[in-house]
């Protein structure tokens, strides 16, 4: 077995997202969908019902009065918001641990990966932009390449940064000149075998490189920027840092403003205790 065969089984290795994950997806895309399909979905699954009610009582959902179900988180906090919820709860073992060649400690990618989350969910919804859930999830999950790569940027890392330093070559770029394979060429693959439907699948493979997508239509735009303001205020930032092309067409694309960063950024910084709070939760 070569490398790339290699890196790739490690897909095998992974906790499967849950069957609810797709099909929440259809749910809440699915114009003629009711509150009550969602609750059908997820209130036979008593562990994840569980961890979502911490969710929706935890400091950073601010709930004005307790939620005891499903059924009234929905009616409370409304389809989009539970959906993101439900997320954070169903894809959290996969990001636990540390990821060692990006010089990630335990929990940070988990942190990181939520904080692009929420992140591209406010920067969606200043921008009117639809399909929040679906948005919110792909920022999640889209650095899952990484969870099967740390180990093999390990074990190369110092040909990769040889090709950062000495080649001028980004992060992405060196990855697959040395291993064949980069982490978010590996992060599509896993969000097509776990059958995410196509528009996240290519978010996913372009939330570094949105020029090279074929539509590069502005829910990736949403993604790419929110990674970048992550890096702005350190968050995820491992070995490989700031070692990424800056594509301005994405930011224009959305009509981002320095004052929109600036507006999103004091936000975040304003609920950091709660959002570390909702971290711990979702990951516990």
């Amino acid at each position: 077995m070569n490398t790339i065969e290699e890196i790739i089984s490690g897909i095998d290795k992974l906790t499967p997202a849950s069957c609810v994950s797709d099909k929440l997806i259809s749910v809440i895309s699915n114009p003629h969908s009711s509150s009550a399909d969602l609750v059908e979905f997820v209130k036979y699954d008593q562990s994840l019902t569980v961890i979502l009610l911490k969710l929706c009582n935890s400091a950073y959902v601010g709930a004005v009065k307790k939620i005891t179900s499903i059924k009234q988180s929905v009616a409370l906090l409304g389809m989009d918001k539970v959906v993101s919820l439900i997320m954070l709860a169903n894809n959290s073992e996969n990001f636990k641990n540390a990821q060692k060649g990006y010089d990630l400690f335990q929990g940070e990618l988990w942190k990181y990966s939520v904080s692009s989350a929420i992140i591209s969910q406010e920067l969606a919804q200043e921008k009117g932009i639809s399909n929040i859930s679906m948005i919110f999830t792909a920022a999640l999950i889209k650095d899952i390449g990484k969870v099967i790569m740390s180990t093999y940027i390990a074990e190369r890392f110092v040909a990769i940064q040889h090709g950062v330093q000495a080649k001028g070559l980004t992060f992405l770029d060196a990855e697959k000149e040395v291993l064949g394979i980069d982490h978010a060429e590996l992060g599509a693959m896993v969000a097509k075998q776990w059958h995410f439907a196509p528009e996240m699948i290519e978010i996913i493979r372009f939330h570094h490189e949105p020029l090279k997508s074929s539509r590069m239509d502005p829910s990736l735009c949403v993604v790419y920027v929110a990674d970048c303001i992550c890096m702005m205020i350190g968050q995820g930032v491992g070995a490989d840092g700031l070692a990424y092309r800056y594509y301005q067409e994405a930011v224009d694309k959305l009509k981002v403003t320095a004052v929109d960063i600036q507006r999103i950024i004091v936000r975040f910084r304003e609920k950091y205790d709660e959002i570390d709070a909702l971290i711990n939760i979702s990951g516990s």
